[in-house]
Parts: structure tokens; C-alpha cells; sequence
């Protein structure tokens, strides 16, 4: 990594007072947030002469910055307040038919499970939830074994949040295409720690992601990207100004139209432009996009690997298979108690999720090889 790459690092995160390992529950925002915020409050507090352009232009200019982060169109591009929320946007405005099917996977996180039990309360689709049985991880082979005819979509994470576990977008996405299956991609513990690549994205219909874990951004935020095929086939569900022709000029509020403005933002939600909300967010993806998420990824993988190679194995059973990794590692205690070690962890200023006696470790940009020294020391007990 370039010198002037890690100097950057250092100075956006000189303020973390924890050895800290637990952006998979929340990503730390960089120092430089502080900065945008406080002029973000500043208009708050004194909002005189606060154009209107430049108000409602924030979520136009944070759509940008998404898109080249993740190399597409802003027109792909919409703001939401969670990934469950994402989820909803699709499940609300898929025209289904009676014998259609959707499919998820067996314990995958809520955010992908729980809009559409809704949706088939509400809608009667057929919502099924897919045994892995004795696979790691789903195959290609495992979907067309598995998938019930009528599927429409196919809804996944891309890393697990509770083993690690990575799956392979490029093999399934093949499976899904080919069958003309929309696959929605929850990429909430995985993008910011990594890229999605330019092949991946030819396979994904809709990726959702959270902002406040990996993408280093504030809680209440999130973004999709949308395909040009979802886009087709899923309509806005709810009516909403901010998304109209006319809420670009305010002398045109009152032309009411139920027309939209192009693309994936007829999906924003209400209110995208938060001056405070995208003023955090604006600094996590100047930071993103200052490192990229190539070299991110990389040091990302160098410190895992680091880790990997030193815990103490005598203690720990890895859980997430090393064929699927990406940036979290999951640990299973042998015979240490999970409440001893959590209290030895917080001792030695080392900030873990610690889960039923397992140990979720993540490892971001920020962490340093002699941080992973001392995570090492503390779970040695």
C-alpha cells in the first residue's frame, strides 16, 4: 500500500479507543465525519439562505459517489433507510402472479427473510426457505437441485453474518439467469471490506446493502442498486414528492404527477436528502474511494491471513471454511467460558461480537498487524 494510503488511514482513524474487530456489528466512520457533520449541523442550526438546489442536491451528489465506488450508472443507483427496507421495495412492487414462487436461504440474516413471509401474507406468493443440508455453502448444483418450478426470485447474502461464510455470486447468478430468475443480493457484510466485481454485477438483478458496517457510513442509511431489468419489472409502491418530475424545481410542487424521475430513483425513500445522515455518509465514501476497495480487499485478506496463521488453534475451532472466506472469521470456544472470555476481551481493550461462545471477528482497513498481536494475546487465556 502506498505510503500516503496508510498515512491516510492512520489520520481517519487515530480516535478508535478500542483494539477494534467488530465492524461486522458497526463500522467505526472516519475521523473526517466529524468535520462534515458539524458543518451539516451548522445549517441546521442556521438554516438562512440554505438553497433549495443545494439542499435537494445531496442525494443526487451521495448517488454519484455510490455509483463510482461500485463502477455503475447513478441512474442504478437509490437511497433507503435499511436493507429490509430494499427487500420491501421489491417484494411491494413485483407484479406476482398466484403460483409464483420466491426462495431464500435457511437461517439467512431477517432482512432477507422476513419481507417476504409479509408478502406472502399479504400477497399469497409461495415463500420458501432452502436447506443447505450438508452443503457449506449453496452450489450451483445444490440450486437447480433445489429451486421449485414458479421461482421469480431468488433472494441471498453474499457473506453470512453469523459463520463468514462467502458465497459465489458468478456460479449461482449462472444458474438464476439462465432460469430468468431475479437475484436480489444482500451485500450488507461484504461491500467496503470488498468489491463487487464487473462480472459479479452482470449476474445480480438487486444488491441492498447497509451502510453503517462495512461501508463505514451512519446508522439509517442504505443503498440499492437495481439492474435495468429489475427496473422494469418492479414498479415504485409508494407515492412519494421527493422522487416527482417536478420536485426539482419548488416553484412546480403543486403540477402533480405520478411520473418519476429516471431510473432506480423512484425507489428513494422519503426525505433522502438528510443534510446529517449523508454528511457521515459523504465521508465514508470519500475515504472508500480515496483507498478503493481493490486495495482495502487485499489488506483485508492480508490481516485475516495473518490471524489465521498465529490464533491459538488449541482454543479455537475455526468455523467459516477457509474455501469461502472473506472478510469475517468465526471462532467456536473449546471449553472456554463465553462470559470469562467476553470479560477477558473488553479487559484487554479488544472489541469483538462474542455469540453464544463464538468469536465473529472482522477485519477492516483500519487494523494493523500488531492489533491482531494483541487480539491474539487476549484470546490466549
Amino acid at each position: 500500500m502506498k505510503s500516503e494510503l496508510v498515512e491516510l488511514i492512520k489520520k481517519e482513524y487515530m480516535h478508535l479507543g478500542t483494539v477494534y474487530f467488530n465492524t461486522a456489528y458497526f463500522g467505526p466512520s472516519p475521523y473526517s465525519a466529524k468535520q462534515k457533520i458539524m458543518a451539516a449541523t451548522q445549517k441546521e442550526l442556521d438554516p438562512s439562505f440554505y438553497s433549495y438546489d443545494s439542499w435537494m442536491g445531496i442525494s443526487e451528489r451521495i448517488r454519484k459517489e455510490i455509483a463510482r465506488l461500485l463502477d455503475v450508472s447513478a441512474d442504478n443507483i437509490m437511497h433507503s433507510t435499511s436493507t429490509g427496507d430494499i427487500i420491501n421495495t421489491i417484494a411491494n412492487g413485483y407484479d406476482f402472479k398466484k403460483g409464483d414462487v420466491v426462495c431464500a436461504i435457511d437461517k439467512d440474516y431477517p432482512s432477507n427473510v422476513l419481507p417476504w413471509m409479509v408478502c406472502q401474507e399479504r400477497k399469497g406468493i409461495d415463500f420458501q426457505l432452502l436447506s443447505l443440508g450438508d452443503e457449506l455453502v449453496p452450489t450451483a448444483e445444490w440450486l437447480r437441485a433445489n429451486l421449485p418450478e414458479g421461482t421469480k426470485i431468488f433472494d441471498m447474502s453474499y457473506i453470512t453474518f453469523d459463520t463468514g461464510k462467502k458465497m459465489d455470486i458468478i456460479a449461482i447468478g449462472k444458474v438464476l439467469k439462465e432460469k430468468g430468475i431475479l437475484f436480489v443480493l444482500d451485500a450488507t457484510q461484504a461491500l467496503g471490506g470488498m468489491e463487487i466485481t464487473k462480472e459479479e454485477f452482470e449476474y445480480i438483478d438487486v444488491l441492498a446493502c447497509s451502510s453503517y458496517k462495512w461501508m463505514l457510513g451512519p446508522y439509517g442509511h442504505a443503498f440499492g442498486y437495481f439492474s435495468d431489468k429489475a427496473i422494469d419489472l418492479i414498479h415504485a409502491s409508494t407515492g412519494n414528492w421527493v422522487v416527482s418530475t417536478n420536485s426539482k424545481v419548488v416553484y412546480s410542487l403543486l403540477d402533480y404527477t405520478t411520473e418519476t424521475l429516471p431510473g432506480a430513483r423512484k425507489y428513494d425513500r422519503g426525505q433522502t436528502a438528510n443534510p446529517l445522515t449523508m454528511a457521515c455518509l459523504e465521508a465514508s465514501l470519500d475515504f472508500l474511494n480515496e483507498i478503493t476497495l481493490p486495495v482495502i480487499r487485499e489488506h483485508n485478506k492480508g490481516i485475516r491471513d495473518y490471524f489465521l496463521a498465529n490464533f491459538p488453534e488449541d482454543k479455537y475451532e475455526l468455523i467459516t471454511p477457509k474455501s469461502n472466506m472473506g472478510n469475517i472469521v468465526c471462532l467456536k470456544t473449546k471449553g472456554i467460558d463465553p462470559i470469562e472470555l467476553e470479560r477477558e476481551l473488553k479487559y484487554n481493550n479488544v472489541d469483538v461480537s462474542v455469540r453464544q461462545g463464538n468469536v465473529r471477528l472482522a477485519f477492516h482497513i483500519f487494523n494493523t498487524e500488531d492489533q491482531v498481536d494483541k487480539l491474539i494475546d487476549a484470546l490466549n487465556i
